[in-house]
């Protein structure tokens, strides 16, 4: 939950079970081996997993199939069939393109981002979650100067959860270094906010 990649999984994954719809298939499986299981280990301690349902057919040689769109979600040892065709697509492929990682794009802004907020860290020291260049713009057409747009989400929000958003505006030059020109600060944004800010 804090490299900022497992978070936006487990975000996505909750998501799918909290808008997914209970089916009235049997929750038994009847597979000896289920081929693909997630496990989510919970703060609390508890242990979810979530596997493909399958139907199964015959009494002395059993044939088993998965149905599409439909897991089984197990916790304390209860189970729960449920019917999300996305996370059903996920489990069984999906996974595989997560990024392990981040972008290259990510890392330049993260690079920048370092840059900037030590001339700012001073007055708002916790503003250093999903830190993002929202726009660069050179000065005069010169490769040397740039204007800056940059933001980010305050570290302690993470825990309320109720983020805070600081936008940031700087030119960047060579003679006169960072100069900070412009600096708002929005309190309580929403929580689609938070999540494009972090790219979620």
């Amino acid at each position: 939950m804090t490299d900022g990649y497992d978070e936006r999984i487990i975000r996505r994954v909750i998501n799918w079970i909290d808008t997914s719809s209970p089916s009235e298939q049997a929750t038994e499986l009847e597979a000896e081996k289920v081929p693909l299981l997630l496990k989510i280990n919970m703060i609390n301690g508890d242990l979810i997993t979530l596997e493909p349902a399958y139907n199964c057919k015959g009494r002395l040689i059993k044939t088993c199939t998965a149905v599409d769109g439909e897991i089984v979600l197990t916790m304390n040892k209860n189970k729960i069939r449920l019917t999300s065709q996305e996370l059903y697509d996920w489990i069984i492929v999906g996974w595989k393109y997560e990024p392990d990682g981040p972008t290259k794009e990510e890392l330049l802004e993260e690079t920048l981002y370092t840059r900037y907020f030590s001339v700012i860290e001073k007055d708002f020291p916790d503003f250093i979650m999903c830190p993002r260049i929202d726009s660069v713009e050179r000065i005069n057409r010169n490769t040397r100067r740039h204007l800056v747009i940059a933001s980010a989400l305050n570290y302690s929000g993470h825990h309320a959860p109720s983020y805070d958003r600081i936008i940031f505006t700087l030119i960047d030059t060579p003679e006169n270094g960072i100069k900070i020109i412009k600096v708002r600060k929005k309190s309580n944004v929403s929580e689609r906010e938070s999540l494009k800010q972090c790219r979620w």
